[in-house]
């Protein structure tokens, strides 16, 4: 598998504005709905008070954050994308569920992460970070802004242990969801490129390692539906 330029990667912000307008409708279809299921694993794993601050990266049309949003333990959630057209959605859909004060959805930057230091109990990141141009300092940064005892949520597709669950994931994510993907969103190419990010990013010890490089501790991997997405939760101690 060749490398995803870094280049490019800087640039995939403009891939996301070009798709936006059919981005949630493709996720439900192309997923069968799967992702909604697992974004409930942020719930899942909230620590158990209330007043919670959660930083949500690569937040995109804002299911994440909605999601968090809606559980009683959260009291704010702050959403960050560098695509504008992806965060226009969200803020219509945050406004039409009346979640405006509680939600706060911007354009920023992933990597740098333009919040203060130790301002954030949960950092959340679903199915972003391999898109990022730089993931480790985004987990450098990541580190940087959760308070003492803060959680790092980072969901991602992986691949499946199972050699014939991985056989057919393989097929159907190599063939059929980008050439259904890019033929809904009128992208020449937006499918087939956010696929191939995929299989180009690590996964498994690999990724854990690069969360422990960042300062994380009590790492552990969540494995989400046969492996085919993980969920990497680290601390800050």
């Amino acid at each position: 598998m060749t490398s995803i330029d870094t280049s490019r990667k800087k640039e995939s912000f403009k891939i996301f504005n070009d798709i936006a307008k059919t981005y949630d409708l493709l996720n439900r279809a192309l997923s069968f709905g799967i992702d909604v299921k697992w974004r409930k694993n942020f719930i899942k794993n909230l620590p158990k008070r209330n007043g919670l601050e959660v930083l949500d990266l690569a937040t995109g049309t804002g299911d994440v954050a909605l999601t968090l949003g809606k559980d009683r333990k959260v009291a704010k959630v702050i959403g960050l994308d560098m695509s504008e057209g992806m965060i226009e959605i969200g803020k219509k859909k945050v406004t039409n569920q009346g979640l405006q004060k509680l939600i706060d959805l911007k354009i920023g930057d992933g990597v740098v992460i333009p919040e203060e230091d130790e301002s954030q109990d949960i950092v959340t990141l679903a199915f972003g970070i391999r898109n990022f141009y730089d993931p480790q300092k985004a987990l450098i940064n990541i580190h940087r802004v959760l308070k003492k005892n803060g959680l790092a949520m980072i969901m991602e597709f992986s691949l499946p242990k199972n050699p014939l669950i991985k056989m057919f994931y393989l097929f159907y994510f190599r063939n059929l969801l980008p050439f259904v993907g890019n033929l809904v969103s009128k992208h020449k190419d937006a499918y087939t490129y956010l696929n191939k990010t995929v299989e180009d990013f690590p996964y498994g010890k690999e990724f854990t390692d690069m969360m422990e490089n960042a300062g994380f501790k009590e790492i552990r991997i969540v494995p989400l539906t046969f492996g085919i997405a993980s969920l990497y939760i680290g601390k800050k101690i």
